[in-house]
């Protein structure tokens, strides 16, 4: 009886599949096969015409050589698996069909080829992609003792093998980065493998040697994409290796609590840097059931199931309610090799926070719940920093990397990477090139594909085009950034980071605050020149559609939304108002672009000027998530900036809705306390106090609601906050010994580090 014959018994099989999908607690093992199957099934009915079209289609390429499809490969890889698991002989017979025919591919190129290229002198490998030498290893090494080889067949497989192993000698790129790690990966299995082979020893030499930068290091890539490809091979080295104690390094743990919180409520990871949307999940779900075994951890196993599950809904239905192909099919045997079904899913129940801390990652997320419809903005502030140096110049000095923050990072510092909320997306990272080495003007790499401030040299002529003046080649300029401070209250989170150009000659602190009660973010950029020269600083946000705009000259606002990203189209719920409350001096336009392989519009603040070394500028953008069919333009009318008396220094804004006034007060110059003379305390509440209108304050952040008889709030750095002159905190008096002067000790007042508190006021 053949299982699909029956249109009877495929419906109850496509019930039984989506109710797998749809309805299980978490991703059980079994379910794993199951995919597995379908996608050996289908693959195998491809495959054949992924031949016929290759054969059609391919071309030899200057960039990458010979090139065969994956396909194949990761097809045999599924059916050693499930001849592992069955013992059907009839998967063992096909997987050995596809490996010793794989190098035949070789037939197709021009006979003159191994001419083109050095590396080719000895011959061309059958097997040219790292990525595909471990599943052919493994799906030889899965049905070599099946009884289905016989000696001709196992010497051409080997052959192919053994060839393909000694080619990764004429570039054995090294580093801590995914291609390295493949190379390590690749190299090991095939010692394993072919262990009688007399070139196996180098193979595990060399393995081992370009393993050792990635073993219990920090990875020199920033971009989630290259973070699974370079996590999963390492895992997978651990394992083939035995090197167990891999799991165990304080790098590796680092990783997943990194992932766990970037997964986003779309279900995915977070993209940032050579990312793309939707992309990598395939090879986080190994990750994380190795991780929830090894740790027994119930939150890595709900990564895995979110990933696993969301993905499949997202998924085209071309053959069933579940469309899995080789090469996710692949990754699953894994996952279904390391999963135990005894750990249990459990979602997270952090919150806002560093991801994970100020060093390595430089990353922030502000999050209210796990669920779907939760507000998550990630916010991403790294460099190219410090570490792995030797490995970082060694790719400068063999690539064309010109655009790259070393290694396939973008010049993203200080940009919001996502926001979503209600389902929505609402503002979205730049996207993976569209071109090699990168797309036109360094897209989307550059600075100014991604919601950042942007800075440039000279005076901007006010009708020229914003564009054409900001962009270049897309060439990553070195930057240096700092966390000043992330906190968490009661009312309100916030951020400050800080960049410094020290080629070009400014620092930039942008101050994220989210005010919880109103989901509203508010985006406070501070920039001061440390040279005195011509800038041109513009604030740029990216979004697919503007629904509206409205307001007047100086206070722009603009409605828009993401109805798609690539071929994923997007809930669209909720849209985002971009407000600019302030605009004095300054530009306000939109221009097309594309970003992320599609058409997107760029909304930029911009302002051009002289400023003398010292001298401040800013930008303050509300971001408004709101209801499709809400009339959010209203809520603008609510929110002001504040009068102040050190206009330029600091940025005051006021939200009052009828029934309650929030104030927020951001100082923009945190330098402004400190006296000149070589004194200590060297901040002095005098110069450092700011009047924000009712307020008095020398803190670098103040958020407060007043109420009836009430004023709540919560500070940061500061000796003293006062309301309409009342004291709402003072710091104690102390003595200040051992004065650098050689003076008397003095008697001042220690900063507080941050305080929150509720004080009843007089009326």
């Amino acid at each position: 009886m053949h299982l699909l014959g029956s249109r009877v018994t495929l419906c109850c099989l496509a019930c039984i599949i989506f109710l797998s999908v749809t309805c299980h607690a978490q991703t059980l093992k079994s379910d794993y096969l199951s995919y597995i199957k379908q996608a050996a099934d289908q693959g195998w009915k491809e495959y054949p015409q992924v031949i016929e079209n290759w054969k059609k289609t391919t071309k030899p390429s200057e960039l990458w050589g010979y090139d065969a499809p994956g396909q194949p490969i990761y097809l045999a890889d599924l059916l050693g698996f499930l001849y592992q698991e069955t013992k059907d002989r009839s998967y063992a017979e096909k997987a050995r069909d596809i490996l010793a025919t794989y190098g035949d591919l070789r037939d197709v190129y021009p006979k003159n080829y191994q001419s083109k290229r050095a590396e080719y002198a000895q011959g061309i490998p059958a097997i040219s992609n790292f990525f595909i030498m471990p599943p052919y290893s493994r799906a030889y090494m899965r049905i070599r003792e099946s009884g289905v080889m016989n000696a001709k067949t196992s010497e051409k497989i080997e052959k192919d093998l053994a060839f393909s192993l000694d080619y990764i000698f004429y570039f054995p790129e090294w580093g801590a980065h995914n291609r390295a790690m493949l190379r390590a990966e690749s190299l090991y299995y095939g010692a394993l493998a072919l262990a009688e082979h007399p070139h196996a020893k180098r193979w595990k030499q060399l393995a081992e040697t370009l393993a050792s930068d990635s073993l219990r290091q920090w990875e020199i890539e920033d971009a989630t994409h290259y973070h699974a490809i370079w996590l999963y091979s390492l895992f997978s080295y651990a394992e083939v290796s035995g090197r167990e104690d891999i799991y165990q390094s304080v790098q590796v743990k680092y990783y997943l609590d990194y992932f766990v919180q970037l997964l986003t409520p779309h279900g995915n990871m977070a993209d940032f840097g050579d990312s793309h949307w939707n992309t990598g999940w395939e090879r986080f779900v190994p990750i994380f059931e190795k991780a929830a075994t090894v740790y027994r951890n119930p939150q890595y196993k709900y990564v895995a199931q979110e990933l696993t599950k969301r993905a499949l809904e997202r998924m085209p239905k071309k053959t069933g309610p579940v469309n899995v192909g080789t090469g996710v099919g692949s990754a699953f045997t894994d996952a279904h090799r390391w999963a135990d079904d005894a750990v249990k899913s459990q979602p997270p129940s952090s919150l806002s926070q560093d991801v994970l801390e100020d060093i390595v990652g430089k990353k922030i997320v502000f999050r209210d719940g796990w669920d779907r419809t939760s507000t998550f903005l990630l916010f991403n502030y790294r460099d190219e920093g410090d570490g792995g140096l030797a490995g970082r110049d060694y790719l400068r000095q063999n690539l064309s990397v010109e655009e790259e923050k070393m290694h396939h990072g973008h010049a993203d510092e200080n940009s919001i990477a996502l926001l979503m909320s209600g389902g929505s997306v609402l503002l979205h990272d730049g996207g993976y090139r569209p071109d090699l080495p990168s797309g036109p003007w360094g897209a989307w790499r550059a600075d100014y594909f991604h919601n950042r401030v942007v800075a440039r040299k000279n005076k901007r002529e006010r009708n020229q085009d914003l564009f054409e003046f900001i962009r270049n080649s897309g060439q990553y300029r070195k930057v240096r950034t700092s966390k000043i401070d992330f906190l968490k209250f009661k009312d309100s989170e916030t951020s400050r980071t800080r960049l410094i150009d020290d080629d070009l000659g400014y620092q930039w602190d942008r101050v994220v605050t989210y005010v919880k009660s109103k989901e509203m973010f508010v985006v406070v950029d501070g920039i001061k020149a440390l040279k005195s020269d011509y800038f041109t600083f513009t604030n740029l946000w990216h979004t697919r559609k503007i629904l509206s705009t409205g307001g007047t000259q100086d206070q722009r606002y603009f409605d828009t939304s993401y109805d798609k990203i690539g071929s994923d189209v997007l809930p669209q719920d909720k849209t985002l108002l971009v407000y600019f409350p302030e605009s004095v001096g300054k530009q306000i336009g939109t221009y097309q672009e594309q970003r992320h392989f599609q058409d997107e519009t760029a909304i930029y603040q911009t302002i051009s000027s002289f400023y003398k070394t010292g001298d401040m500028e800013f930008f303050v953008t509300i971001l408004l998530p709101h209801d499709k069919v809400a009339d959010a333009q209203s809520s603008l009318q609510h929110i002001r900036l504040m009068e102040m008396d050190k206009n330029g220094q600091a940025v005051g804004l006021e939200i009052n809705d009828g029934q309650e006034k929030s104030v927020l007060c951001i100082k923009l110059d945190l330098e402004m306390d400190l006296a000149r003379e070589n004194i200590r305390p060297r901040y002095q509440y005098k110069l450092g106090r700011v009047k924000y209108g009712d307020f008095e304050t020398d803190a670098s952040f103040l958020f407060a609601t007043v109420t009836q008889g009430q004023v709540a709030y919560a500070a940061a750095t500061m000796t003293k906050i006062l309301y309409r002159n009342q004291s709402l905190m003072e710091a104690l008096p102390t003595t200040f010994p051992l004065q650098l002067e050689g003076s008397p000790p003095r008697t001042d007042y220690a900063k507080w580090r941050f305080w929150e508190d509720a004080v009843k006021v007089k009326q």
